[in-house]
């Protein structure tokens, strides 16, 4: 082989791995941007369940003071319940707020799939809440209980809130965690072997 064929391969050779090298690098995900768009989805989603709880609480306050019956009752539970609430949404805005965006891809996926499934385990917990809430609701009509009767409704807002808020913010971490799965695809392990297509 001639020097000038071998020069000539040796480019060519140089031309394919730069290319692929350069395909391999914009294709990788940015994992410092997908953690911090994680991050602020879920520290916006603290934040308005910190403004829910909040409003409930001023609103509840007050119309304790100046409603009777069982909307005296509805307002003290709405009150009372959002103490939770805000306690949560402020543990959970501390916590995301000092969350490392530097994780790997492994760490990454694992705080989508552990979110996910905390909310998935709320959502269950506010049907329950609604439940007890008409359970409560009934008892409190069927006794003549004003204080039953307002419990009772504040749970079902308190709980039908929860289930859409749990719901819709699953549904977006879910959208964003999607964006990994392309990648884990090109991954296939035989239980002996583990292959990896890399896409051109």
């Amino acid at each position: 082989m001639t020097h000038y064929k071998r020069l000539t391969l040796f480019l060519l050779i140089n031309l394919l791995f730069m290319g692929w090298a350069t395909a391999q690098e914009s294709s990788a995900p940015d994992l410092v941007e997908i953690n911090r768009e994680r991050v602020g989805l879920n520290t916006g989603g603290m934040a308005v369940l910190g403004g829910w709880a909040v409003s409930n609480l001023l609103i509840g306050t007050v119309g304790m003071t100046r409603t009777g019956g069982s909307v005296r009752y509805f307002h003290q539970m709405n009150a009372a319940w959002n103490t939770v609430n805000l306690a949560i949404a402020g543990f959970g805005y501390y916590g995301l707020k000092n969350q490392s965006l530097d994780l790997t891809l492994a760490e990454t996926i694992s705080e989508y799939h552990t979110f996910e499934k905390i909310l998935l385990f709320n959502a269950g917990l506010d049907v329950g809440y609604m439940a007890l809430g008409a359970f409560l609701w009934e008892r409190g009509l069927r006794k003549e209980s004003e204080r039953l009767t307002g419990y009772g409704q504040s749970l079902i807002l308190q709980g039908g809130f929860l289930f859409s808020f749990d719901v819709v913010l699953y549904l977006l971490n879910r959208t964003q965690s999607e964006k990994l799965i392309g990648i884990l695809d090109n991954i296939h392990f035989s239980g002996t072997a583990m292959t990896v297509q890399i896409p051109f």
